[in-house]
């Protein structure tokens, strides 16, 4: 099957049937994902029915941890399945798609909501519709991928999460545009226009050395990652104190960048998450 060309614009789902396709949210936890489940959510060619966690095998999530993005599941009354990634594995493109394949067989998915906003790193296409079109039935139909914020302008989701008064923490920030302090606080009109100066401010010239490119508002190259709290769909809020400790934890690597390391920042905060003995 010849791949499609990469388009700039927005992708759109066309409904073949009168009923709604069955979707499933990638699902991270944060301010993104959650702003693409509303938008599919009230979109009539879609039935969203599960939220879908891609994870590494063994390791934790410091940006998005598990405990919480099951609490905001159990809030949205959604299914959480998991697609874990081998260690062992050398091809991540297969496991992504052995993992799609299960999830369509087992629960009937036909597409997968992303709140990618644009291409990262080296990317030449989004990484998700990639892998739902290896994803084919008997009829020779391929997983569809919604990708509702695709090339969005930043501000507008932004001030959309506001308007629609999702509440969101920062559960992750990297130097050299952050520091501790931003861990556990609220996305409002006051960060907002925080991140916008931040965004706005020229770089240090040891910064660019080093590789750094100016802040994306939304924090697409992972400056800093989120976490929703509630929202619109949720019947329930997730209470922070539940899951982390007030102090945030602190990652120091000069030299050797950390490994998922996009914008090169020597030093990150993240939730300090309660352990089941805490």
């Amino acid at each position: 099957m010849m791949p499609r060309p990469y388009c700039e614009v927005e992708p759109q789902i066309i409904s073949l049937s009168s009923s709604p396709e069955i979707a499933a949210v990638s699902w991270t936890g944060g301010k993104d994902c959650n702003l693409a489940l509303l938008k599919a959510w009230r979109d009539p060619a879609l039935s969203v029915k599960y939220l879908i966690c891609f994870r590494p095998e063994g390791k934790p999530f410091r940006s998005h941890p598990i405990l919480i993005m099951e609490a905001q599941a159990d809030a949205l009354g959604l299914p959480l399945l998991h697609i874990i990634i081998p260690s062992s594995t050398s091809d991540y493109m297969e496991a992504y798609v052995n993992g799609l394949k299960s999830l369509k067989m087992k629960h009937g998915i036909n597409v997968v909501v992303t709140g990618d906003m644009d291409l990262v790193g080296t990317m030449q296409r989004n990484w998700i519709e990639r892998c739902c079109e290896q994803v084919i039935d008997g009829d020779g139909k391929y997983m569809k991928a919604y990708l509702p914020l695709w090339k969005a302008e930043r501000s507008d989701c932004l001030h959309s999460l506001l308007e629609e008064e999702f509440v969101i923490i920062f559960s992750c920030v990297k130097s050299p545009f952050f520091d501790g302090s931003w861990i556990g606080r609220r996305l409002n009109e006051e960060t907002l226009l925080e991140l916008k100066t931040l965004a706005e401010t020229p770089l240090k010239e040891e910064d660019i050395k080093e590789g750094v490119k100016p802040l994306d508002l939304c924090g697409e190259r992972g400056e800093y990652h989120t976490m929703c709290l509630n929202g619109p769909l949720y019947r329930k809020s997730v209470f922070l104190d539940d899951f982390v400790h007030a102090e945030p934890l602190v990652f120091k690597e000069e030299g050797t960048k950390w490994k998922g390391n996009i914008h090169n920042a020597n030093i990150f905060w993240t939730l300090a998450v309660k352990d089941n003995n805490d």
